[in-house]
């Protein structure tokens, strides 16, 4: 998997932590990480079980960064079939 980020640094993050346990992962997987991440960032779940995320968990308190810490994963779901 080739990754390359152009975004603030969570996004950075972010793509980092995607990549790094996104291989060998379904693409049902990645689409229920996507949107248990969702959930999780809008206060209806708890921390999403995706290797690493516990490092940028701080930018759940800073709506403005959601974006950057869903790019990763919404850029997935976008060519993943759902499956």
């Amino acid at each position: 998997m080739g990754v390359r980020s152009q975004a603030c640094a969570i996004g950075q993050a972010a793509a980092a932590i995607f990549s790094d346990a996104a291989i060998g992962r379904t693409s049902a997987q990645v689409h229920d990480a996507a949107a248990k991440i969702t959930r999780w960032l809008a206060g209806e779940e708890g921390l999403p079980d995706w290797p690493g995320f516990v490092l940028i968990a701080a930018a759940r308190d800073y709506p403005a960064r959601h974006g950057a810490v869903m790019l990763p994963w919404k850029a997935a779901t976008q060519v993943l079939p759902i499956g």
